[in-house]
C-alpha cells in the first residue's frame, strides 16, 4: 500500500555579505527551501518569510543584501520509501561509526 504525502517546497534565492571578509567582500548566494508547514507557521507568528530568513542570516553573522522568492513546487512522497531510504542512511552511518571508533580515525571510511 502506498502512502503519498504532498509538500510544498518555495525556493528562496538570498544574497548576503560576511562582514568578518575582508574588503573587498564577495556577495554569497544560496537557495533556502521552505516548506509548507514551515511557511504555515511563520505565517501564523505574524513573521513573513524574508524576515525570517534575514534573522537566520543575520544570528549566523552574515548581512543580508536581497531576499527574492522563487519557484514554488508540489513534491509528491512515498513515506514508505522515504522511511526505508533514512532508515539505510542511519545504519550506514552508525556502522561507519562503528569502524572509525574500532579503526582509530577516518580512514574506516574509506
Amino acid at each position: 500500500m502506498k502512502f503519498l504525502e504532498t509538500i510544498r517546497l518555495t525556493a528562496y534565492e538570498v544574497e548576503y555579505i560576511d562582514q568578518r571578509q575582508a574588503k573587498p567582500r564577495t556577495i554569497r548566494r544560496e537557495t533556502v527551501v521552505l516548506d509548507g508547514d514551515r511557511l504555515a507557521a511563520l505565517e501564523r507568528l505574524g513573521m513573513r518569510p524574508a524576515g525570517y530568513l534575514a534573522q537566520q542570516f543575520e544570528r549566523s553573522g552574515y548581512t543580508v543584501a536581497t531576499i527574492r522568492r522563487g519557484e514554488t513546487i508540489n513534491a509528491h512522497v512515498d513515506l514508505a520509501e522515504l522511511w526505508d531510504k533514512t532508515r539505510k542512511e542511519i545504519e550506514l552511518q552508525q556502522v561507519v561509526a562503528a569502524a572509525a571508533r574500532l579503526g582509530g580515525g577516518s580512514d574506516a571510511a574509506e
